[in-house]
């Protein structure tokens, strides 16, 4: 299942009494939704104890697990592609001003 971010977390106590993984930022209120795990789960307010009883799918861990990194921003002007320093990186700048 293509399960892009962002995701929420929404305990769902009854009939998986699963804390699962759904698309978006925040639960909209729909009463069913599609989990990351492929399940039509019905939902609702989830109280406290819910929270605290459900444990997470695993199913829903493994497939967000699965998704590529979002790639990281580059910061303009920036020598190094990605924006994220490496050894080499640093090793090269440093061997740039060290010499005359």
């Amino acid at each position: 299942m293509d399960f892009e971010c962002p995701h929420f977390w929404m305990p769902v106590p009854a009939p998986e009494g699963k804390r699962h993984a759904f698309r978006g930022r925040r639960w909209d209120g729909s009463p069913v939704l599609a989990s990351a795990c492929g399940s039509m789960l019905p939902l609702a307010v989830p109280s406290e104890m819910d929270w605290i009883q459900c444990p997470t799918c695993w199913y829903c861990w493994n497939v967000l697990l699965e998704q590529p990194p979002e790639p990281e921003s580059t910061c303009a002007g920036c020598p190094y592609g990605s924006g994220r320093r490496t050894p080499e990186s640093i090793r090269a700048e440093l061997e740039r001003t060290d010499t005359p």
